[in-house]
C-alpha cells in the first residue's frame, strides 16, 4: 500500500499525527510505504517521523522538492505552496514501480481501515475522490460546467499508471501556463480541470471535510449553494462515522491543533497527538483572516436565517468574482 503526504516543516507535526492514526488503524495491512514530499522538513521532525514509522514497522521515504521548485518557477506558478502543488507531479516524483497511490492531506486523521478505499475499482478512471460542495460560480471560475465533477483534493486515490499513459502532467503544465500561474483554487482547480471525465466519486466517509460536519444538510445547502451535491443520507453517514476526517479551514470553527479548539473529532486528533513524538509541542494560536473573523462573529450573533443567507451569497456568488 503506497501512501503519499506532502509537507513543509511547519506542518510536519500535523502530518505526523495523521500518519500515526493511519498506522494505528491499519495494523492488519501487510505493507505500508509512506512517501513524504519534503518541502524543507528539518532534521528534528525527520527524526520524529522516522521514529514513528519504526514503532509501527513501516517504511517512509522522503522525496525532496528542489527540482520541482525550479519547474514551478519556470511555469510562473504563484498560487499555493510548493508542497501543496507537489501532488500534481506524483507520477514523476514517485518511483516508476508505483502504479497506484493514496494521497492524503496532512490535516486528516484515519479512523478506520482504508483497505476498502485502496482496493476501489477505478472503472477506467484515473482518480477516485469525494465530491466537494461548491456553487456553479466557483465551477465556472475554473472553467467547468455547472454540473461538472468537482472533488476535494485532500484525498485522492490515483492510478499512476493511467496518469502517466494519459500524459496528465503535460495537461497540468498547460493549465498553469494558460492561467499565467494563477489558477483559481490553485492545485485543486488544476486537478479538477485536468482530470474531467476521469474522476470517480466515492463515499464521503473517505474524505469527510469540516464543512460537512459543521452544518446540518439544509444549512450546508444555504451556505455553499451547490450546483451539484452529495445526498443528505451520504453526508450524514460520513459525518457520523468517517473513515477519514479532514480538518479544512472554515470560518465558524478552528482546527484541532489550535488553542481552545473544539469540534467534531477534535478530541480524537488530540489523543493521537498525545501518543506521538510531538506530544509536548504547544497548541498553536488561532489564525483567521479578516473575512473569517467577521464571518464567525456574524454567524455567532445574528439569526441563522440571516447570517447563512448573507454568508452563502458572499461565498457562492461574490468570492468567485473577486478572486484573483
Amino acid at each position: 500500500m503506497n501512501i503519499v503526504y506532502a509537507s513543509d516543516d511547519n506542518f510536519a507535526e500535523i502530518m505526523g499525527v495523521s500518519m500515526l492514526s493511519l498506522f494505528e488503524n491499519n495494523k492488519d495491512v501487510e505493507e505500508i510505504v509512506v512517501f513524504i514530499l519534503d518541502d524543507g522538513i528539518k532534521q528534528k521532525n525527520k527524526a520524529n517521523l522516522e521514529q514513528l514509522a519504526k514503532e509501527y514497522h513501516r517504511t517512509i521515504t522522503l522525496i525532496p522538492l528542489k527540482d520541482l521548485k525550479l519547474k514551478l518557477n519556470n511555469l510562473s506558478q504563484q498560487r499555493g505552496s510548493i508542497s501543496t502543488f507537489s501532488r500534481l507531479f506524483l507520477s514523476t516524483l514517485l518511483p516508476e514501480s508505483c502504479n497506484k497511490a493514496l494521497y492524503l492531506d496532512c490535516d486528516t486523521i484515519v479512523r478506520h481501515s482504508i483497505k476498502p478505499l485502496y482496493n476501489t475499482d477505478f472503472e477506467n478512471n484515473i482518480v477516485c475522490g469525494v465530491m466537494d460542495c461548491i456553487s456553479k460560480q466557483h465551477r465556472s471560475r475554473v472553467g467547468l460546467a455547472d454540473n461538472a465533477t468537482y472533488i476535494n483534493a485532500g484525498m485522492m486515490l490515483i492510478d499512476l499508471q493511467a496518469w502517466r499513459s494519459h500524459h496528465i502532467e503535460d495537461n497540468i503544465e498547460s493549465i498553469i501556463l494558460k492561467f499565467n500561474g494563477r489558477v483559481p483554487y490553485a492545485d485543486q482547480g488544476i486537478i479538477n480541470l485536468a482530470l474531467q471525465g476521469a474522476i470517480k466519486i466515492v463515499h464521503p466517509q473517505y474524505n469527510c471535510i469540516s464543512v460537512y460536519t459543521a452544518f446540518d444538510f439544509n444549512d450546508l445547502l444555504e451556505y455553499r449553494q451547490p450546483s451539484a451535491c452529495l445526498s443528505s443520507a451520504e453526508i450524514n453517514e460520513a459525518k457520523n462515522d468517517p473513515t477519514i476526517a479532514h480538518f479544512v479551514t472554515l470560518f465558524c470553527i478552528s482546527r484541532p491543533w489550535m488553542k481552545n479548539s473544539v469540534g467534531p473529532f477534535f478530541d480524537e486528533w488530540k489523543s493521537y497527538k498525545q501518543r506521538s513524538p510531538w506530544k509536548n509541542d504547544p497548541e498553536r494560536p488561532v489564525k483567521k483572516n479578516i473575512f473569517q473573523t467577521i464571518a464567525a462573529l456574524f454567524y455567532q450573533h445574528a439569526p441563522k436565517s440571516i447570517s447563512l443567507t448573507l454568508l452563502g451569497f458572499l461565498h457562492a456568488r461574490i468570492k468567485p468574482i473577486v478572486m484573483r
